[in-house]
């Protein structure tokens, strides 16, 4: 009875052991079939600030998650809406206006891009900024339009961002570019460097785009030569913000010595997209990566600085993708 009851405990002691071990392979198993997060981000030209955005979030992604390899491409706010509805690359930088016209097929878009998601803003703010030498004798669009004044415009490659930006204002105004041709003016299609040049040159006297305020290009050119931003008028932000997908936007006097007083004018955050496809979890890992780092990006550039908790999901209309969503929900951020 005894000798039974050894060997009892013996066949138990084997059973347990075994069990045990069958579990730690599971484990171990299931710890190798655990991949790091790898993936792609295309940002902006080589040396612009939008490549420092990318990998600014690319090293956001890679402390929160060990082992993580990401790669930042180089792109173009217009093209990169494209690279990744049609599954070029997984993720993405663009405005909001630009990355919801793709989504719709508005200008410059030739067909809606449906795939396309919205993950977290990067850069909350990017102000249409109409940059006039301060020897024109208007101070707004509309002495502009009432004298028919002979403008030397420039304005970015037809289709980018500011220059549809620039035409839609002007549109708003009762101005074409047709307008500016009759009036014995000129619109040249020119890199903002180029035109500042010659605006020093007195070859241009205005130019317009979406950017950063205080821009550095427009600091720079306000060393060289007397500047002033013309205002939008409350009517043709409203118009413009409706059919831009754009937001009121107010440029602090403070950004720039010149400035006398804040100008009102429309604004696009710039935004990280994704594709529809992307796994839920992915982009949860990366929301999470942003939202626990803005203290990092704010040592990256000074443009994060304005990145908050509160204004990071203010993506505007382009549909969240799911893993974003869950994360703010969680977060208490979506109801």
């Amino acid at each position: 009875m005894k000798k039974r009851f050894i060997y009892f405990i013996i066949l138990a002691i084997i059973f347990l052991t075994s069990c045990e071990n069958e579990n730690k392979s599971t484990v171990n198993a299931s710890e190798e079939s655990i991949e790091p997060l790898n993936t792609t981000i295309v940002g902006g030209r080589v040396g612009g600030s939008w490549s420092v955005f990318a990998e600014g979030i690319a090293e956001s992604i890679r402390r929160e998650n060990e082992g993580a390899i990401i790669t930042v491409e180089p792109g173009g706010i217009v093209e990169n809406p494209l690279k990744v509805a049609t599954g070029l690359v997984p993720y993405g930088l663009s405005y909001a206006m630009t990355s919801y016209a793709a989504y719709t097929g508005e200008e410059p878009y030739d067909q809606p891009y449906k795939d396309i998601r919205a993950v977290s803003v990067v850069i909350p703010g990017n102000y249409y900024q109409f940059v006039v030498s301060e020897d024109v004798p208007y101070h707004s669009f509309e002495e502009m339009a009432q004298q028919q004044a002979p403008i030397r415009l420039a304005v970015d490659q037809k289709g980018t961002a500011g220059e549809i930006i620039t035409r839609k204002v002007l549109q708003e105004y009762g101005i074409s570019y047709e307008d500016i041709l009759s009036w014995g003016g000129s619109v040249d299609y020119l890199s903002g460097s180029k035109t500042f040049e010659m605006m020093a040159d007195n070859r241009i006297d205005a130019t317009g785009d979406a950017v950063s305020a205080p821009s550095s290009d427009i600091i720079e050119a306000s060393t060289i030569m007397n500047l002033k931003i013309l205002p939008l008028s409350e009517e043709v932000i409203q118009g413009v913000s409706e059919e831009l997908d754009m937001n009121r936007g107010t440029i602090d006097k403070s950004s720039y010595s010149f400035l006398q007083e804040d100008v009102e004018t429309v604004s696009t955050p710039a935004i990280l997209i994704a594709h529809k496809d992307a796994s839920m979890e992915e982009v949860y890992q990366i929301t999470e990566a942003i939202y626990e780092n803005l203290d990092y990006l704010r040592t990256v550039h000074s443009e994060f600085k304005n990145l908050s908790m509160e204004n990071m999901m203010n993506v505007g209309n382009v549909p969240l993708h799911p893993g974003a969503e869950k994360f703010y929900r969680e977060k208490g951020m979506l109801p």
